[in-house]
């Protein structure tokens, strides 16, 4: 399935459903930016075809419900079952350590492959008996029938498969190890004290010196759709190369993710000196920019000093 900053995008790329970082549903019209309709919190955008959004709802308990929304208008028009994850598995809005989701669609159908991980969440270092004792992963999916009304199947484990698993074990295995994630850092909130995210300030240099991002072409070429690929090299024809972001300083912007649509980017920025979260669109050649949304609006992480 397509995929953009945050959400998924048609087949013909001409609309997307992203998420704010409540689970609030945006739908927008990638020609201009304009929202079309939103939905209340918590649903995580899976796929959108067949005139449906078909969407995970977030729940602290250990459930996975898939619901299915009106493309047009954003209206309710069926909500599964609950499938039981488990005890010690939670969906989240965005791939994390604990949980991911990879999405596969057909002509009527989508398919939901999921995988969920727990480990050592205590204070003091563990025994290595401990630390195996609190490893648990599991994997699972479902297929959701877009017919009228909607149905949904769960797959049986032989079907399931272990594929979403491993596409993300590198990125839950340095979680595991007490790092985090950057683009999750970032839209939680502000960086405090006016630091930058270094990882990201390095990519972003890179960028200014004509190289590429790794991570961020790795999930770009990652997505299913033709529509989200890698930015294009200039050709023989001498077509100017796609106009890489500049890198931020102080005060300045930070690219979260970024894919292609069409002959657009659209990139999930934070603005660190306004706190706020965008999805703008840009000529992928140019540069030039065409529109933007304000998703989030960030809060610093920490308290401001009181005087004496």
């Amino acid at each position: 399935m397509a995929r953009v900053p945050r959400g998924v995008v048609d087949e013909r790329g001409r609309r997307a459903v992203v998420h704010d970082h409540e689970g609030a549903l945006i739908a927008l019209d990638l020609e201009n930016g304009a929202p079309l309709w939103r939905h209340e919190p918590s649903l995580r955008p899976c796929a959108l075809l067949v005139g449906s959004v078909v969407a995970l709802r977030i729940s602290p308990s250990p459930t996975l419900v898939v619901v299915v929304l009106d493309a047009d208008t954003g209206e309710d028009r069926w909500a599964s079952e609950r499938v039981a994850l488990p005890p010690w598995a939670r969906c989240t809005l965005d791939d994390s350590s604990g949980f991911s989701l990879r999405t596969e669609t057909g002509a009527d159908f989508v398919v939901l492959r999921w995988t969920v991980r727990a480990s050592y969440r205590g204070g003091a270092a563990p025994s290595s008996r401990v630390l195996e004792e609190s490893r648990h992963t599991a994997s699972g999916a479902v297929r959701v029938a877009l017919t009228d009304p909607p149905s949904l199947a769960v797959l049986p484990e032989a079907e399931a498969g272990a594929d979403a698993e491993a596409e993300t074990d590198a990125r839950a295995a340095a979680w595991s190890e007490g790092k985090t994630d950057p683009e999750a850092d970032a839209r939680a909130g502000a960086w405090p004290e006016g630091k930058t995210d270094p990882e990201a300030d390095a990519g972003a240099a890179a960028w200014s010196e004509g190289e590429t991002d790794p991570e961020a072409d790795a999930g770009v070429r990652a997505a299913d759709g033709a529509d989200a690929r890698a930015l294009p090299e200039a050709d023989d024809g001498g077509v100017p190369a796609p106009v890489p972001p500049k890198a931020p300083s102080a005060g300045q912007s930070i690219v979260l993710d970024q894919c292609l649509v069409g002959e657009r980017r659209l990139e999930l920025v934070l603005r660190r000196d306004a706190g706020i979260v965008v999805l703008r669109a840009a000529d992928a050649r140019t540069g030039t920019p065409a529109w933007e949304v304000e998703l989030d609006r960030t809060t610093p992480r920490r308290a401001p000093r009181l005087r004496p």
